[in-house]
């Protein structure tokens, strides 16, 4: 639709050189999930094709729905690009728009919007004890936040183009950055405390493959991509061989376009997933489609365990995901927030309970 196309590119082009995957998905795909015209060819890949039937033999699972969280008047979220769970069940919320970070304590209550001279496009890169670390790559920096004040920062590479898509993500003993865009060899890379970049890495593959956040998921680093159901894992040191992790019974709707796309058919790929979070022994990927919320929730070698849906789901060709955050309250319960961009700018909360490991899924064997 023209008016949320019109959004959407906006912010696409202030984010898209600076790293957000969003921007790279409306302008290298040419249109969003629930815009995009569908292919004269239903042909999917054999690969695909086995992963469309092992999602057939996983029954969903309903999400209990929390609530909304959207800010008071005056305060509201325009542009949630980030959230994350803090400690005490809290939620955190980066806002693109506002060059913001809002704090809502664990009742959903706005403690307080933080601004901050440098804020730039910010999204969070890290969160941990009373510190949040934010990546504003307008800026070229990532701040450490503790207690509401910036604390130190660091600047990022100032020998990276400035066409170049940038992902961050700290943890209390490293801060990774991954690198891609046009006419660059997408690489990873340690930062030190002065911005230098160490044990750089490269990463196989194009653009659009690399295209996607990075996570911290205990010992590993894994890198997304945003367009194709592959993980790139590697250890935090970045040290030894990158493994794959291919997610075996992922499925969409626009898999198709995908198929197109390797055959050098189509405008573009499309956007499959456009984030993902771990969670103890699980991945959770927020799977993109027209109308309602799907996450996915994978297990450690990659094979789909539980399929999340929305409470009642329906058609809605404005709904739009943009990041999702999970905390594991106990051994089988858990917390979810999802970003959401459109058709209002809020963050859906949810709870989701599972039995430890017996459960409804069938699997398949998947040669990657």
């Amino acid at each position: 639709p023209p008016g949320k196309l019109a959004r959407i590119l906006r912010m696409a082009f202030r984010v898209a050189p600076f790293g957000w995957y969003l921007g790279l998905a409306t302008l290298c795909a040419g249109c969003l999930p629930s815009s995009c015209q569908r292919t004269p060819s239903r042909a999917i890949s054999a690969v695909d094709s086995l992963s469309r039937q092992i999602a057939g033999n996983v029954l969903p699972d309903t999400l209990r729905y929390e609530g909304t969280l959207v800010g008071p008047n005056g305060q509201r979220l325009e542009y949630p690009r980030t959230v994350r769970f803090g400690d005490r069940g809290n939620v955190v919320v980066s806002d693109a728009q506002r060059n913001s970070i809002f704090y809502f304590d664990a009742m959903g209550t706005l403690e307080r919007e933080l601004t901050w001279d440098g804020a730039s496009v910010p999204y969070l890169a890290g969160l941990f004890g009373d510190t949040t670390v934010v990546f504003s790559p307008g800026s070229r920096r990532i701040d450490f936040i503790s207690s509401g004040v910036p604390v130190r920062s660091i600047q990022t590479p100032a020998g990276i183009a400035e066409t170049a898509l940038q992902y961050v993500a700290v943890t209390p003993a490293a801060a990774y950055i991954k690198v891609t865009g046009k006419d660059i060899a997408p690489f990873l890379a340690l930062l030190d405390g002065g911005g230098r970049m160490h044990s750089r890495r490269p990463l196989a593959g194009s653009t659009w493959h690399n295209a996607g956040p990075l996570r911290v998921w205990g010992d590993s680093l894994l890198s997304f991509s945003g367009f194709f159901p592959v993980v790139d894992v590697l250890s935090t040191s970045l040290q030894g061989p990158a493994d794959s992790l291919v997610l075996k019974g992922f499925d969409s709707p626009m898999l198709a376009r995908t198929y197109a796309f390797l055959q050098g058919k189509g405008r573009g790929a499309p956007l499959l997933a456009s984030s993902a979070a771990p969670a103890d022994r699980f991945l959770f990927v927020l799977n993109m489609r027209p109308g309602w919320l799907r996450v996915d929730v994978y297990d450690r070698q990659g094979h789909l365990r539980f399929v999340l849906l929305e409470p009642d789901p329906g058609y809605n060709k404005e709904y739009y995901p943009i990041d999702i955050a999970v905390r594991q309250f106990s051994d089988t319960k858990f917390r979810i927030a999802v970003a959401i961009i459109e058709p209002e700018a809020m963050v859906q909360l949810y709870t989701w309970s599972t039995a430890a490991d017996s459960a409804q899924t069938a699997y398949a064997t998947l040669d990657p």
